[in-house]
């Protein structure tokens, strides 16, 4: 077995996808993502809680030259939970990101023999075997301390966490910039993580709009509403949903890892979504032509 395969799990994420995602251009040469744009999401822990998930990219934020940045990190996901993790955990509760010596060469040693003679010797030598799984044990059990720590953790503990990514790819405006000559470019993607034990949901700032566009789209909702409720009747089934017993919350899945894996499919629909809205209004506005 592959040291590896017990080690901290890669989130799978490329990182290039948020320069292509966020710099992406229409066929005129616009930025897509020319305005700030954002999301939020909550999932609901087993103790009544909410951990609230939202991100925001600022095409017009500054950053510097040390910032982390989307053409450097290998997988940002991971170093998002890699962060929050150090910000929630003590170190002793933090499993190791780097390899020992011994599990190098216990790596090199499963990668590149053949399974066959790896197993016969390791079956066969009693010492070998032993250390071999005594490795495997502790690389195991530093991993399961440091997952059940922080699924803990966020799911019980009151916090809020920000990492930024800088879009180092965003197509920069010409001319200079009035704001701090510290940061030269601009477009930042700020991911927000806030652990919420009492359960209560901030609710959205909105201003008041009437516009005519507003009042069609409510218009549209009403319709909706009253197509659903038809298709129901259509159906059999208005006595089934009057008595059904209804479960529709996200909840906060049995570990962290898959607490991360579940936000960046909503992140990349979010990005995916968005994206797709904007170059559809571009092509029915004929200001934008």
């Amino acid at each position: 077995m592959d040291i590896s395969a017990i080690l901290p799990v890669n989130m799978g994420n490329d990182s290039s996808s948020l320069n292509d995602d966020f710099s992406a251009q229409t066929a005129s040469g616009d930025n897509i993502f020319s305005k700030p744009f954002g999301a939020r999401t909550f999932f609901r822990t087993a103790s009544k809680g909410l951990v609230c998930v939202s991100f925001i990219f600022d095409p017009k934020k500054l950053y510097g030259e040390d910032h982390n940045m989307a053409s450097v990190t290998s997988d940002w996901m991971a170093d998002l939970r890699d962060a929050l993790t150090r910000e929630l955990l003590d170190a002793k509760d933090i499993a190791p990101k780097t390899k020992s010596l011994e599990e190098t060469i216990w790596d090199q040693i499963t990668s590149l023999m053949p399974k066959e003679a790896v197993a016969k010797n390791l079956f066969t030598d009693k010492k070998a075997f032993e250390t071999y799984t005594e490795l495997l044990k502790k690389s195991v059990t530093r991993n399961f301390v440091e997952e059940d720590c922080l699924t803990k953790e966020m799911t019980s503990k009151k916090f809020s966490f920000s990492f930024e990514i800088a879009i180092d790819a965003y197509p920069q405006e010409l001319g200079g910039n009035d704001e701090k000559k510290t940061a030269d470019k601009s477009g930042v993607l700020t991911f927000n993580i806030t652990g919420i034990p009492d359960g209560k949901i901030p609710p959205p700032e909105v201003e008041a709009e009437d516009s005519s566009s507003n009042r069609k789209a409510k218009k549209r909702k009403v319709d909706d509403k009253e197509n659903g409720a038809k298709l129901i009747k259509e159906l059999a089934l208005t006595e089934s949903y009057k008595t059904a017993t209804v479960e529709n919350q996200k909840k906060y899945p049995h570990t962290a890892t898959q607490f991360f894996e579940m936000v960046n499919r909503w992140f990349s629909s979010a990005v995916s979504r968005r994206a797709s809205k904007l170059e559809k209004d571009r092509n029915r506005n004929p200001l934008y032509h």
